[in-house]
Parts: structure tokens; C-alpha cells; sequence
């Protein structure tokens, strides 16, 4: 059979675009869940950057306050409204393919709808670690901006050190860390390892909820919140170590990536005169409570964006298909720092924040009363 390739179809960039972000919403678990949710203003914002622009500004109402007046013949006391700003960063991101990595695909009866369905997959995969890198960078416990929402239990060492492991009673203590706003949280956020041990100690719910479509459902839920599984949620299982340890394990340029997700610490992998090692250790997860729109998710075009192009190679014989995409993935309640400090990657000082950037304790901070964002962490073990 023929292999349709790139270079046979005709690509209406906007239309293509559009596909592919209207795909990747769809399949989005973020966004099903209810956590980031769009923004129209931030949208006419992003639309409306010009060229170059990196930032948009968020403006909000600041908390009345003062005391009332008692009703009588004096003049009322006039208040006043002020006002505050806020500030996201543009995320602006870019992916190009060549027709040998679609290949495989490409023969089939809808080659376009094959291409942009891989595209939302992977995109979807991607944009899991903005959020996550986010959060990291928000519950840093030394720097955080979000450290109040912060429960870490996992060095604790009571009861044989079952004090350190996930309970009804930490995570009661990581809801009240919002105080009387507790009940903006509705969903939790687990590892599936997570899950499983809350499992085998029956602290997993099922509640039937009728459904016309399928008569019943079991809603799962722990405590009371919604249960999210994911094995993208994240855990530390390495930590550095020498190389008299045992179970050491040599960290080299093969699987520095892999171990770096998983160690608190920087690496750097061995050379000729340094040997570097990891050891794994009782895994420390982090589980998420999260409310509805914790986060904005909105996409966007600025002025001279192109979101979609392609390209051939003639003299190579070879097919492009580049996709870039610009959004705003913003938590709540939070300033960009828009005096970060950007790397310089591949010779050239970046203009918009990779994940690394947002990861960075010191690039957020709080913009308003903690108790006003829907989020808060359980750092623990399990047994």
C-alpha cells in the first residue's frame, strides 16, 4: 500500500492548530478533572501580546476592609477599593517531526487525524510535567511559596516508622492547613502504589452513584475526596551516596535522566576521574489535594505567531511537520517573578521558562491570603 507522506497533504496551519489543541483539551486529565479550567480574559490577553511579549498581567481586587459606621447624623465614612496585580508567564513551546517518525501511520485512511491525535498524546504527556514542575516549585519545603500547605511527615520515625507513612489523620492534618477553607479541596492526586496500600488498610470508599447511561457507578473516594491514580505523581526513591554503600548503583550519562526524576539532590554523572552513585531508599511520595480551577489553562496566539508549518527537504528526500503552541498554565492565587534569572541553552539565553524554570522556588510567590488556593501537599511514605 502507498504510504501517504507529509508532503501529499494539504496543511491548513490554523485549522491544523486548532485540531490538535481541541484534541489534546478533550483528552487532557487536568482539565476533566476540573483543576485548571479557562480563562477568556487571560485569552483576549494572550491574543492581544504583541511580538516579543513574555508576560501578561492578572489584575484583582484587593479584601475590603474597615469597620461599619453606626447609622445617625454624621456623614458615613467613605471607604476605598484597592486594587493589585498579579503577573503569568507565556509558555511557549515547539515540536517539529520528520515524515520518518510518522511513517508508520501515515497510511492509513485519515493520515491527518492519525498525525494530530499523536500530536495531543504527546502533548498531553508534556504539558502533565508544566503542572507538576509547578507544584514543585510551589511546595519546595524550604522556599516554596506554598510551604504553609505543606505536610511532609516523611522523616518522622514513630511506631516502628509507620508515623511517616500516609494516614486518615495526616491527611486530615493536610486539609486543615487551609484552615476553614478546607472544603475547596475535592480531589486527591495519588500514585498508584499510593492508592494500593490505601487499599490493603481499607481506607478506600465506594459509593454507588446512579447513572442513567449505565445504571450504577462506583465513585471511589478516600476521606471524602475524589481519587485520581496517576504513576506521573511524584516520588523520591534515590538517594546520593559513596561507593563503599551497599546496592550502590553508578550514575552515568545513560541513566542520569532516569534517576535525576527520582533523587532530590543534583547529579552529575561519573567521569574517568569521579565516580558517582545513587542507592534507592524507602520511597517518599508526594499526594496532591486539589480544588476546582486551582489552575487557568488557556491557549492563545500572539501577534506573528504561526502555530503550524511545514517543510520539505528536497536535496534529503526528507518531510517537517513543526507544531508550536502558546499557552498560559497558571496556578491561582500566584505572581511570576518576570525578574527570573533564564538559562542559556544551546548558545542562545531562553525567553520563555522551560520546566526547570518553573520548578524554581524562587520564581513564584503568594498574591494572595494562603487560604485562597485550592491546594495543599502530603509528603509520606508508605509501608
Amino acid at each position: 500500500m502507498a504510504v501517504t507522506t507529509i508532503a501529499d497533504m494539504v496543511i491548513v496551519p490554523e485549522k491544523f492548530s486548532q485540531y490538535v489543541i481541541d484534541r489534546t483539551t478533550e483528552l487532557n486529565t487536568f482539565l476533566k478533572s476540573g483543576i485548571a479550567t479557562p480563562d477568556a480574559v487571560v485569552g483576549k490577553l494572550i491574543n492581544g501580546s504583541p511580538e516579543g511579549g513574555r508576560f501578561i498581567e492578572l489584575p484583582m481586587w484587593d479584601a475590603l476592609d474597615g469597620e461599619e459606621d453606626v447609622f445617625g447624623e454624621t456623614d458615613v465614612s467613605i471607604g476605598s477599593i484597592a486594587t493589585k496585580s498579579s503577573h503569568a508567564t507565556l509558555l511557549m513551546r515547539q515540536k517539529a517531526w520528520g515524515s520518518t517518525d510518522l511513517a508508520r501511520v501515515l497510511g492509513g485512511a485519515d493520515p491527518m487525524g492519525a498525525i494530530a491525535n499523536l500530536i495531543a498524546d504527546w502533548r498531553n504527556t508534556r504539558e502533565q510535567k508544566v503542572y507538576l514542575a509547578i507544584l514543585k516549585g510551589l511546595f519546595d519545603g524550604t522556599s516554596g511559596a506554598l510551604k504553609e500547605h505543606l505536610n511532609d511527615i516523611s522523616a518522622k520515625t514513630g511506631n516502628s516508622g509507620a508515623d511517616a507513612c500516609i494516614s486518615d489523620g495526616a491527611t486530615l492534618d493536610t486539609k486543615q492547613l487551609l484552615g476553614d477553607h478546607y472544603g475547596n479541596l475535592g480531589m486527591v492526586f495519588m500514585h498508584s502504589a499510593v492508592y494500593t496500600y490505601l487499599q490493603k488498610n481499607g481506607m478506600i470508599t465506594r459509593n454507588p452513584i446512579f447513572d442513567p447511561s449505565q445504571s450504577s457507578v462506583d465513585m471511589e473516594r478516600y476521606l471524602g475526596y475524589s481519587i485520581k491514580v496517576d504513576d506521573s505523581m511524584p516520588y523520591i526513591s534515590y538517594e546520593e551516596c559513596t561507593s563503599s554503600d551497599d546496592g550502590k548503583i553508578e550514575v552515568t550519562a545513560v541513566n542520569i535522566a532516569e534517576l535525576q526524576e527520582h533523587c532530590a539532590t543534583t547529579l552529575t554523572a561519573s567521569t574517568s576521574d569521579a565516580k558517582k552513585y545513587v542507592k534507592a531508599i524507602s520511597p517518599v511520595y508526594d499526594t496532591y489535594f486539589v480544588g476546582a480551577g486551582a489552575f487557568i489553562r488557556q491557549e492563545g496566539t500572539p501577534q506573528g505567531f504561526i502555530g503550524t508549518e511545514t517543510d520539505r527537504d528536497k536535496i534529503g528526500a526528507k518531510n517537517y511537520l513543526i507544531n508550536r503552541w502558546c499557552q498560559i498554565i497558571h496556578p491561582r492565587g500566584f505572581s511570576w517573578n518576570i525578574n527570573a534569572a533564564y538559562p542559556t541553552i544551546n548558545g542562545e539565553v531562553i525567553k520563555y521558562p522551560n520546566n526547570a524554570m518553573l520548578a524554581t522556588p524562587a520564581n513564584w510567590s503568594l498574591a494572595v491570603h494562603h487560604k485562597k488556593v485550592n491546594l495543599a501537599c502530603l509528603r509520606h511514605k508508605i509501608g
